[in-house]
C-alpha cells in the first residue's frame, strides 16, 4: 500500500515547522514564496485519515475502523493491535484487505492515488 507508505514518511514530520517558508530568487530576480515541502506532507496525513474515515465510518465497519486508527494511523505493531482485537491471523488478513480495498478505493476517488499526482508531480 504505498499511500500507506507516504502517509507512515509524513506522520512523523507534522508539527509547526511545516508552515515555515522558503525563498526561491526566480526568473527576473522576482521572489517567490513556495511553501515547505513538508506543508503539503501535513496535508497529506489528514486526507489519509480523513479517507479512512469515510471509507470505514459506517458503524458496520466499526471494528475495522478501530484496526485502521490503531494499526494504519496509530502506527501501532502488528502483534499488539491483533492482540488488543483478538483477531487469529487468518482474520487479520481478511480484515487488512476490506481495509484496504474500502480505504484503496476513497483514495482513488479522492485523487490521493497515485501519490505522485497529489504532490503535482503529474500522472
Amino acid at each position: 500500500m504505498c499511500c500507506w507508505e507516504v502517509y507512515r514518511g509524513g506522520a512523523g514530520s507534522v508539527g509547526d515547522e511545516a508552515c515555515n517558508f522558503r525563498v526561491e530568487a526566480g526568473e527576473g530576480r522576482e521572489i517567490l514564496w513556495r511553501p515547505d515541502i513538508r506543508a503539503r506532507l501535513n496535508e497529506w496525513v489528514a486526507d489519509f485519515a480523513l479517507a479512512g474515515q469515510a471509507a470505514l465510518g459506517e458503524p458496520v465497519r466499526a471494528s475495522r475502523m478501530v484496526m485502521f486508527r490503531m494499526y494504519y494511523l496509530g502506527l501501532a505493531p502488528y502483534e499488539t493491535v491483533r492482540h488488543f482485537l483478538g483477531l487469529s491471523e487468518t482474520n487479520w488478513v481478511q480484515w487488512s484487505e476490506e481495509i484496504r480495498r474500502r480505504c484503496g478505493a476513497e483514495m482513488l476517488r479522492r485523487g490521493m492515488f497515485p501519490p505522485r499526482k497529489y504532490f503535482g508531480g503529474g500522472e
